[in-house]
């Protein structure tokens, strides 16, 4: 929450908040799966603070946290 919540608004990818967080592989798939949820908690914490994430699907996929401006 505070690493979003500090970040200009704009994309930011999974792979950024993985290494910033220090997230290791299995974590941030379990990340992806809560933000998947529109109804777990860190989704819904989220959306309220203007921050919505985009899964893309697929080899070579870039998921992201979008943050409005």
């Amino acid at each position: 929450m505070t690493f979003m919540g500090n970040r200009a608004p704009g994309r930011t990818s999974m792979t950024v908040v993985a290494r910033e967080l220090g997230l290791k592989s299995s974590a941030k798939k379990d990340l992806q799966k809560n933000l998947r949820n529109e109804n777990h908690r860190t989704t819904l914490a989220l959306k309220t603070m203007g921050i919505t994430y985009v899964a893309s699907r697929g080899r070579g996929g870039k998921s992201e946290l979008v943050k409005a401006a």
